[in-house]
């Protein structure tokens, strides 16, 4: 079996998938549609019987649908979905702040929802876009999760940050170019036990890159 495949389907198949927000803060009108490949580095921790970095990364499609006024005095919305994540897939809620109020900044408030009971994710995201298809983003999300499990619960927090370089390809695709960091804190306790087996902060250094074509 090649590297590469055996390579993806441990990505597709771990618990450590880092949250990602791969879309920029200036919201398309209409369809987009994208793919997204992110690596982890850090240290180590125990993560059952295969010990790994707190983020192994995540590859993940993704699509969705811009709606934009055409008066920059109102606000726009994006409403999306990828997967796979942790849980299955996720929902990607986007309020992009009216560009009459911040320009040339584009702003806005999103919530990443795993389901069907996955983390929930609000983020605040910001950067600059130019007429010709280039710029930069960066996003901030914080969650706090709890999982239960056949025998132990897991609690997980976490403080994820992105910083994000966006480049046209042709006239209906863009690459985006991802650098985060992450860092949290997590306990993990089996059920019989009063005292937590795992129980330290943990941090990760995230690279990737996102390819998303537009309507």
């Amino acid at each position: 079996m090649p590297k590469w495949f055996r390579f993806a389907v441990l990505v597709l198949s771990i618990q450590a998938c880092a949250p990602v927000i791969a879309h920029g803060p200036d919201v398309h009108p209409g369809f987009s549609a994208g793919l997204s490949a992110v690596l982890g580095s850090g240290p180590r921790y125990e993560n059952g019987d295969d010990p790994g970095p707190f983020y192994f990364g995540a590859l993940a499609a993704s699509a969705a649908y811009g709606f934009r006024s055409t008066k920059d005095s109102r606000p726009a919305m994006r409403l999306g979905i990828q997967g796979p994540t942790e849980r299955g897939a996720a929902a990607d809620l986007y309020l992009q702040a009216p560009r009459k109020w911040m320009s040339p900044v584009a702003a806005g408030v999103g919530l990443l929802a795993e389901f069907p009971d996955g983390r929930l994710m609000p983020y605040l995201q910001t950067g600059v876009t130019s007429s010709s298809g280039f710029g930069f983003n960066v996003a901030v999300g914080r969650y706090a999760d709890k999982t239960s499990r056949a025998g132990y619960t897991v609690w997980e927090n976490a403080l994820v940050n992105w910083l994000t370089v966006e480049a046209p390809v042709g006239a209906l695709m863009s690459v985006h170019l991802h650098g985060g960091f992450a860092s949290g804190h997590v306990k993990k306790q089996y059920s019989f036990d009063t005292v937590p087996y795992v129980d330290e902060d943990r941090w990760v250094m995230l690279g990737g890159v996102t390819l998303e074509i537009h309507r």
